[in-house]
Order: C-alpha cells, then structure tokens, then sequence
C-alpha cells in the first residue's frame, strides 16, 4: 500500500520513516511538513494511507482530515494528544496513534488498514506477523485457532502454524471482533471454526481447546444469536 506522512516535526516523521521500513506491505513514499503540499500532492496522487498529525501551525488535522471527505485514503491520526481521539472518529478516521509511536501500535494500525484495503480490492484478508527473521502473511480466513505460550504465538491455520512474538491481546486488536473470541488465558478461536461446545471445553477441528468459564457466558452468545 501507498502511504504519506503529514507533520510539522521532523523528528516524528522520522519515526514514522523507520518504522515503515520495517512493514513489507507499507511503501512511505513521501513525507510533508506543510498541508499545502501534502494536499497538492494528494490531490494529484491516489494515496491508500495517510499518517496525520493533528496540531499543526498552520491547519487542524481534524480540518485537514475533512478536505478528503471524497477521496479512499485512510486516514491514521498520529498526535500527542489524545484529547482529540474522539473527533477524529467521528472524521472515520481508521486508528489513532500516541506519540512517541511504539513499532507495535504502528504495525497493528497497518494490519488495520490491510484489512481494510483487502475488502475494497475484494482480495482475502490477513495480516503480517514476524516470524523468526521473515514477515509472513497471515490470511485471516484460514486461521482456527491461537495458542499462547509465554511471549510467543502460535497460530493454526488450516494447513499450518505459524510462530510469533505478540501477546493475545495484541492480535485479537488486529483480527475481526466478530469473527474471533478469547475463551481462556492461552487461547483466542475463530467462531466459524467451532465444532462442538462442551462444558470446559470446544472442538476445532481434531483439536479439543480449554474453555474457561469466565468466557463462557460470552462465547455462547456469540454462536447462539
């Protein structure tokens, strides 16, 4: 995907440069530190991801952000102030970022966008997750169930499993909420993949999982609705 940067600190678009270096689906061609070019440049460029600083000299983000209101550029808010997340929201804004911003919240805000560029190009939808020393694609449709062990992942597609370094709850903020639940400390599960609901535990697949009972209550509306 094709993305811009717009802010009036050097500094911070230097984070966002090496953090993009470092996501293999985000090519950062140009970064702006005046609205005026970065407007004109979008106004000439089709752009699929936008980092926008929100307190600038000249413009509001939020301002800036509602000149695009016609265009399929999605927008991520990268501020010092989260005083403006909720307006930014409202602009439909696709996530909003704290500075300094962690490599994390970075890459999950670009999973984000993936996600949501995959269903306008009408291509499957996954993620990117590190595995060893490679990015490996993740298609969200394969995926049955995510195991945790420590600080690593380990997720089971249908035909194989891949090793992260993520917590559970850094991933579910990355995959469809009403397509993925957690069900016990150690586990999140794909919904659709469900084939038997026990007591204390589910069937995927030939896979029997733990259910804890403080999910339970959750996980059964969620499949009887």
């Amino acid at each position: 995907m094709i993305a811009i940067a717009l802010d009036d600190e050097p500094a911070a678009l230097e984070i966002l440069r090496r953090h993009a270096e470092k996501v293999p689906f985000i090519s950062l061609t140009h970064t702006f530190v005046s609205t005026a070019e970065a407007l004109a440049f979008l106004s000439r460029n089709t752009v699929d991801v936008l980092f926008l600083d929100v307190q600038m000299p000249d413009m509001l983000g939020t301002d800036f952000a509602r000149l695009l209101h016609n265009t399929k550029t999605q927008i991520i808010f990268v501020t010092a102030y989260p005083d403006y997340a909720v307006e930014g929201f409202a602009l439909h804004a696709l996530d909003y970022l704290l500075k300094p911003v962690e490599f994390g919240r970075f890459l999950q805000a670009c999973n984000r966008a993936l996600g949501q560029h995959s269903k306008k190009t009408g291509e499957s939808s996954g993620i990117f997750v590190k595995d060893g020393y490679d990015w490996v694609r993740v298609n969200v449709d394969e995926i049955l169930y995510i195991q945790s062990d420590t600080n690593l992942l380990f997720i089971h597609e249908r035909t194989r499993k891949v090793t992260t370094r993520m917590t559970l709850n850094e991933m579910l903020a990355q995959l469809p909420p009403d397509r993925f639940l957690r069900i016990h400390k150690s586990y999140l599960v794909a919904l659709n993949a469900i084939q038997k609901l026990e007591r204390h535990q589910v069937t995927v697949g030939n896979v029997t999982i733990p259910l804890a009972g403080s999910y339970k209550g959750e996980l059964e509306e969620r499949l009887l609705k």
